[in-house]
């Protein structure tokens, strides 16, 4: 059995429902160690709909990576997302993998760890809840120095657009 970590979320229809069937139907294949809390957060990187609710899933498999993609894409069927769904269409429910383990896995169809996990606040928030120790096997970093980069930087933003936004004499 190996630890994984899947990010859940939905915007799209009755989001808490979705995201309860969503982890029931986990349970068929994955032993459910830790759920992190559910935030409710503005849609990212272009995507349509509603604010979504999203939250963090630690447990053990022994799927393969592979497998549990399918496993995944399965669930996210089930409950209503098209299987050819359009990029940055609405999500009745959206899992994708976060780690695998320590495994770093580049291929056409899956990139492992999750590529953009570490610009994302709710996937950083709920890592930090449940395993903040757990040290990022691409960056060498734990979740714990990823997210304090993650808020420092931010902070220079507002600071820098604060800058930007007052007016000159």
């Amino acid at each position: 059995m190996v630890e994984i970590f899947i990010g859940i979320g939905s915007n799209k229809g009755n989001r808490k429902n979705n995201i309860s069937k969503a982890i029931e139907l986990l349970t068929e294949k994955v032993e459910l160690i830790k759920i992190s809390k559910i935030y409710k957060t503005q849609p990212q990187e272009g995507v349509r709909g509603g604010w979504f609710l999203n939250g963090v899933i630690m447990g053990k498999t022994s799927l393969t990576p592979e497998m549990l993609l399918k496993f995944l894409q399965s669930i996210e069927q089930d409950l209503g997302r098209p299987a050819n769904h359009k990029k940055n269409s609405e999500r009745t429910i959206d899992l994708d993998i976060l780690f695998y383990g320590n495994k770093i896995i580049e291929k056409h169809n899956l990139t492992i760890p999750h590529p953009r996990l570490d610009r994302r606040e709710f996937v950083l928030k709920g890592l930090m809840e449940i395993c903040p120790d757990f040290v990022h096997p691409n960056l060498k970093k734990s979740i714990k120095q990823i997210w304090q980069e993650f808020k420092d930087a931010n902070s220079r933003k507002k600071i820098g657009n604060k800058r930007n936004s007052q007016k000159c004499s």
